[in-house]
């Protein structure tokens, strides 16, 4: 390889301990990728929700800022090499946000925000050397929560 070259992707997957630094490093990355793409959705608000319909807008914006970084996180898991089991877990925790979201304090919230990176580098803590279980659990969490949240939803409406 020539030593011009800019390089996008780290060399080697992170494992271990240093594995907790860049899962924070990845989801700081997706939440300011989210936040560009949240900036082109949120104008659309107002054409899809009405005039004077601020609940909806404010729905509107939740839910276009939550799928934003459910795609977001995509970006780290690729360049870091986190793996697409640590946007799985992410995914899971975002996805499942109707389920323990709408009574949470700030104080609930500000520690999923915190704890969610933690989660998922201790999830894949060994990075690419996984255990044969470990993809299934990263699916069955996706699917409790795409569950959880769509009977949530199922009720409120």
């Amino acid at each position: 390889m020539d030593e011009q070259e800019i390089r996008f992707r780290v060399a080697e997957a992170p494992v271990g301990g240093g594995r907790i630094a860049w899962s924070y490093l990845g989801t700081l990355l997706a939440a300011l990728v989210a936040t560009l793409l949240w900036a082109a959705w949120s104008p659309f608000g107002g054409g899809f929700c009405g005039p004077d319909n601020p609940t909806c807008e404010l729905g509107w914006n939740i839910v276009g800022f939550l799928g934003a970084l459910v795609l977001a996180l995509a970006l780290p898991a690729y360049v870091l090499r986190l793996g697409w089991e640590w946007w799985g877990v992410g995914a899971a925790v975002l996805l499942g946000t109707p389920v323990w979201g709408d009574g949470a304090t700030p104080r609930t919230i500000l520690i999923v925000a915190l704890g969610m990176p933690l989660l998922a580098a201790l999830l894949t803590w060994r990075g690419p050397a996984r255990p044969r279980w470990r993809p299934w659990l990263v699916v069955g969490l996706l699917a409790l929560a795409v569950a959880g949240s769509a009977l949530v939803l199922l009720l409120l409406f």
